[in-house]
This record gives structure tokens, sequence and C-alpha cells, in this order.
């Protein structure tokens, strides 16, 4: 049976609040050699480390980050709140240069950095990638840029980025081909029902967002080489994927504890 590479969603974002370096790192720690995670820029230019492009639902905190300096950002708690409660109080919005440094000391991680639409359209394609570009020189051969925005990607090619993923807003194969990336991402709800063509493709797929072991390892029958989780800590310690993969998931560090109950209701909306 085939095994999926999985990886981690805005870090462990299902214990940890989300696109942060303490959800990466407990991601790592949980296992993962594969991280994902979200860049907007704030009013001078700073790539940071978010997915929305308000703090509202992350951090309570009204206002669209392109109208925020970088300085504004320092002490804001991105704790994630209404999700986590009163637990993670001083979590900080991290700099896409934070999580740089980060990755250097961690050279077995490859990470899957997404410049979201919003910044694209505010700050234009080209001054928005070359930013984010050049924060990530120092580690780019672990990174693999990725976007919604075909042209991005296209301009990320040419800037010298030598692997680049689509991510499909929509179910369009024709023009995934004529873009030709190294990996497409897919929500699995956009995916036809009884389509299992994956294999026929140029390119890695990478199918979000899945929680459950079984739908990972029928994905992967299918020709899908990787999965994308929040849930990557329950992901690695179950059962049917450590008799599947052949091993136990190496940790970096002791993992850290999740009080039980300590989670709300987990929802990993909104994707993408």
């Amino acid at each position: 049976m085939k095994t999926p590479q999985l990886i981690a969603h805005r870090g462990y974002a299902k214990a940890f609040p989300e696109n942060t370096l303490l959800s990466l790192d407990a991601a790592v720690n949980a296992g993962a050699r594969l991280v994902e995670f979200d860049v907007q820029l704030t009013a001078d230019e700073i790539p940071v480390v978010l997915h929305d492009d308000t703090l509202l639902r992350t951090a309570g905190h009204d206002g669209a980050i392109f109208e925020m300096n970088s300085a504004d950002l320092e002490h804001i708690c991105v704790n994630e709140a209404a999700r986590f409660g009163p637990y993670f109080p001083e979590v900080q919005i991290s700099t896409l240069e934070n999580i740089v440094l980060w990755l250097k000391g961690l050279p077995q991680v490859t990470a899957f950095v997404e410049i979201k639409t919003q910044s694209l359209r505010r700050f234009g394609i080209q001054r928005a990638v070359t930013r984010v570009l050049s924060v990530l020189e120092p580690v780019k051969a672990q990174c693999v840029l990725i976007s919604f925005d075909a042209q991005a990607v296209s301009f990320a090619r040419e800037e010298g980025m030598a692997a680049t993923g689509w991510v499909l807003s929509s179910w369009d194969l024709a023009a995934a081909l004529r873009l030709n990336p190294e990996y497409v991402f897919c929500n699995w709800t956009r995916i036809p029902p009884g389509w299992k063509d994956f294999a026929q493709y140029p390119w890695s797929w990478a199918i979000y967002e899945i929680t459950e072991v079984e739908k990972a390892l029928e994905y992967a029958a299918w020709g899908v080489e990787f999965i994308e989780t929040m849930a990557i800590g329950e992901m690695l310690q179950h059962p049917l994927f450590h008799a599947t993969s052949g091993s136990q998931p190496q940790t970096s560090a002791p993992m850290p504890v999740v009080e039980t109950g300590m989670v709300g209701a987990f929802d990993p909306q909104p994707l993408g």
C-alpha cells in the first residue's frame, strides 16, 4: 500500500495557533518534515506569516494587515482566543525572516510558502513575489513557492525559484498543464466525484484538508503523493499510518503536551 507524504497545513494547526512559529515547531516535533504556511505583506512591505488579510480571526484585532507597519504588530497576540481560550497568551506574529532563521536550523524540513492573493493584488505580483523571494534566499533550496495566482507562480519561476506550486481555485487541469508547476494543490471538495486519474499528470499532487488516515491512503492509491493536514500529530501517530509507512515519526524534540479539553471545536475554515 502506498503511503503519502504529509504536509503540516499552517503547522500543527489543530492543536496550536495557526501560522505561528509555535505551530510550525510543534509540527516538526510531531515528526513532520514538510510544512506549509501563508504570507501577507505589511504596509512597509515586510512579509509576515498570516493567512487572512486582517487580524480579526486570529487576534481579535480589527484592521487590514496592509494598513499596519511591522512595528505595529510587535504587541499583537495571534493566539486564536476564540478557539483556544486563555491558552497561548504570548504568541506573536512571525515575520518571514523569523521563519527563515528557524528553517536554517532544520535542513531536513521543506516549507511550502504560499503568497496570499490579497497581498498580490495590493502590492502587485512582481513587487510582492520579489519581496518574498528576497527574504527566502538563505533557505531557497528548502522552499517551494505556491500561490492561487498562476502569474505569481510563473513569475517566481522566472526569478529563479526551482520549485513552485499552483493552488487550484477551480477544477481547471488545462490551465494547470499550461502552467506546468512542480506541484498542484487542491481542496478535496473541488475534485469531481469519482475522479481518480491523478497519476496521469506530470506534477506532484497535494490534496487538502485531510484529517483521516484512511482517506489519505485512498488518495495515495490513486497517485496522490502529498496530503496536507492541520491534524499532523494525529495523522502521524495513527496506527494505520505506522503500519503502512513501516517506521515511527522522528522527532527533533519532545512534543508539546496539549491538555485534554484545551482545544475548542476544530474548524479548519477558511481553507486555502
